[in-house]
This record gives structure tokens, sequence and C-alpha cells, in this order.
């Protein structure tokens, strides 16, 4: 049997702000350098993979903030290689529900899944990978609060991330408004102004994409071979991680005990999405360094228990909040055994 890897992964800022500081704040990118600082200098010798700040994509309050976060970032990364001649690998965690067309026949509806894709993603990760400053189409839309990236700061910026790692719930389709995108950028009272992009759960001939969950995602693995894809020609890095992905039943919290425990629906989740993996890996050449199953227990990140999307089961009605394994666990670790080679991606649960 296989031995897979398993190493140590700090990410540094997920959803904590430090000092309750937001990503605008004049003093974040030095207040975050300051916190990473005492974190590395006790245990860069012990962790060789670092996440600086989980799905900064999506939870910042205004454009503008992109600045504040990449440099933060980017002071990290300098800090960890050239201060602490740190020999691990550094990331940024980036949320990205992927956008395919609505209708591939549809010239608009490519350019909408593509501008979605823009904003949602390259935004911050094409300065980062790329080198690359913000797009037209995200500058160019009037009364939008960003300021393009300097020369300098565009230079400091590059290349710090080692491997792009991003989290995939998953696929919606994407279409453009029906007065067209030109139309809606420049209307800064519409209802889908910046991004003007319609997404939908729904296709064409009204079947939806997937399962459905107890949150906003649904069950769509048929589109996430793509969707590595894209983001291994988009990003041109050496490697992907895939660093939050899992499913939460619809109601599962309301089911017996026994029923928890034969969670089939996440089980088939992770073993459905995994396949996609090897097919991304074998046949289209990317290459996945890792995958984090979400997560390692049921949890109140959402405000709710009834939000459960854990491997494990925890009694919350007795003392000492007992556990018991899910199916789901014992079919993710059985199929990683039995897929990947030593060499291969290892399998994580977070």
């Amino acid at each position: 049997m296989p031995v897979l890897r398993c190493h140590p992964v700090i990410t540094l800022a997920h959803g904590d702000q430090l000092l309750h500081l937001q990503f605008n704040a004049t003093t974040f990118p030095d207040a975050f350098l300051y916190q990473a600082q005492q974190v590395m200098s006790r245990f860069a010798d012990r962790v060789p993979i670092w996440v600086t700040i989980n799905e900064p994509n999506i939870n910042f309050n205004n454009y503008i903030d992109n600045n504040n976060i990449l440099i933060a970032h980017a002071k990290v990364y300098h800090f960890y290689k050239e201060g602490l001649g740190g020999t691990g690998r550094i990331t940024l965690m980036f949320a990205n529900n992927f956008a395919v067309h609505l209708d591939p026949n549809n010239s608009s509806d490519v350019e909408a899944a593509l501008r979605y894709q823009e904003f949602i993603l390259g935004i911050e990760a094409n300065p980062l990978s790329l080198g690359e400053n913000y797009t037209s189409s995200v500058l160019s839309i009037t009364g939008i609060n960003l300021i393009g990236l300097s020369p300098a700061n565009l230079s400091y910026i590059n290349n710090t991330i080692d491997f792009f790692s991003f989290d995939p719930c998953t696929t919606q389709f994407a279409t453009a408004p029906p007065n067209d995108i030109e139309a809606c950028a420049a209307n800064l009272s519409g209802p889908l102004y910046l991004t003007c992009v319609f997404t939908t759960k729904v296709r064409e001939n009204s079947w939806i994409n997937g399962g459905e969950s107890y949150a906003f995602a649904y069950l769509s693995p048929q589109y996430f071979c793509q969707h590595l894809g894209y983001v291994w020609n988009a990003s041109r890095l050496s490697g992907i991680a895939i660093t939050e992905f899992g499913f939460h039943p619809l109601r599962e919290y309301a089911r017996t005990k026994d029923a928890k425990r034969y969670d089939f629906e996440r089980a088939s989740y992770f073993e459905d999405f995994v396949s996609e993996v090897l097919k991304a890996t074998h046949e289209d050449g990317v290459n996945v360094i890792a995958a984090f199953a979400w997560s390692i227990m049921d949890n109140n990140e959402f405000g709710s228990y009834e939000q459960q999307y854990g491997l494990q089961l925890v009694n919350r009605t007795v003392s000492g909040l007992s556990r018991t394994y899910k199916r789901s666990i014992k079919d993710y670790v059985d199929f990683f055994h039995s897929s990947f080679k030593p060499s291969g991606a290892a399998g994580m649960v977070q």
C-alpha cells in the first residue's frame, strides 16, 4: 500500500482579522507582517507549507482593498524567504466557484463566464502569479474604487506564491445581462453592477447542475476537471492545491445518528471530485499536489451547527462531545490509498 505524504500546513488568517483591522486599513500590511513574523519565527523549522490569507478575493469590503491584501501577502513572502531564509512554500488561498457559459454557442455567455473569472479570481491571482496588473475589463468600469498597481508594487508582488491554491465548492452557469455587459457596467445603480454577470444553477434545458446541499453549493463534479484545467492554464504555476472542498447533505443535522454516520452523499461527493482530479492529472497534465477535505468534524463556521460539513459526527447532547467517524472519511482515505502512487497528490483533512 502506498505511503501518502502528510505535512503540517498553517493558515495565518482564516477570517480572524488581527486586531480587528479591515483590509483597507493603512496599517494592515505591516500589522499582518508582524503577526506572521511572530508565528513563522517559532514554527518555520517544522512547517514547510504556509497559507497567508484565506479567500481574500471574496471577503473584502471594497475593491481598493485588493492593493493592501496583495502588499500584505508579499511582505510576508519576502520576510519568510529573505529574512528567515525559509525553504518551504507559501501561497494565498483563493475562493473560486467556477462559472461556465450557460450556452456555449452564445458568444455573450462565453464572455460572461470569462468576465466572472476575471473578477472573482484574476483580480488577485494575475498580479501574484503572472505579474500582470488588474485587467482593463475591471479598471474601466464606471465608478469602481480601484487603482492599478504601480510598477514597483507589481514587481514586489509578482512571483510571491509558490503554488496555486483554491477552494472550489461548486460550479454555476454564467450569462450576460439582458441589456449587455457594457451597458450594465456603466449603470452604477444596476442590480448586477459591478461584475455584470448573471449566474444560475439551472441549465437552459431547465435541469439544475447537480444535487442540492443545505447551503449554496450544488454537487457538480462533472465540471471539476475543466475547472482544474482553467486554473492550471491561467496561473502558469508548478502545482495546484485544492485547499478546501466538501459537501453538506441537505438537512443532515435532522437525521438520526446512524443516518448521519452513513453519509453516502458526502462519500460520493469526494469520490466523484477526486476522480476528476485523476482525470485532470492523467489526461490533461495538471499537477495537483494536495487535496484538503473540509472538514475534520462538524463545526460552527457559519453561525449554526445545522450546516454540517464534517467527516466526523460530534454528539453535542452528551458531556465530552463524543466524536464518531462517518462513512465518508473511510471512503475518502481508501480511495486515496487505492488511486494514487506514492509520488502523487496527498489526501488531507482540515
